[in-house]
């Protein structure tokens, strides 16, 4: 692929293309990552609020003089031990996501600074023969 710099037709370097390859797939795998990072975070807050209330629920079920059946505070209880489930899963779940993302992020930085660097290079290190000189040399 050619670039163009003002009127100068640059080649890229196989090392450019290698790295915008592997930057652009590092990019890609670094949304996907914040984005369950994301829906998890979602997740566990909406199940920690479900927590609370069904804990004021079990609560006011204890202090008042309402009669519930058997059953139904069974069921209470179980969803109370399930949200308690999720939520255990989705804090371990976090974690290791939130350090694979921020590991992610520096070898991204690092790379991005190889392509820069790269990136430049070929602009320096280009050498401009014009036609018409060479026949007035020869």
């Amino acid at each position: 692929m050619a670039l163009e710099k003002g009127s100068i037709k640059v080649k890229e370097t196989k090392e450019v293309k290698q790295l915008r390859n592997k930057i652009l797939g590092m990019e890609m795998e670094l949304y996907m990552i914040s984005k369950d990072l994301e829906r998890f975070k979602n997740e566990l807050f909406y199940n920690k609020k479900m927590l609370k209330m069904i804990k004021e629920n079990i609560d006011f079920l204890q202090t008042s003089n309402v009669t519930v059946s058997l059953g139904e505070s069974k069921k209470i209880k179980q969803q109370k031990k399930l949200v308690e489930t999720r939520i255990k899963y989705y804090n371990e779940k976090i974690q290791p996501l939130q350090q694979m993302l921020i590991r992610k992020e520096v070898s991204h930085k690092e790379e991005m600074k190889k392509f820069q660097k790269a990136y430049r290079l070929q602009f320096e290190n280009n050498i401009l023969e014009f036609p018409n000189d060479r026949r007035k040399k020869a």
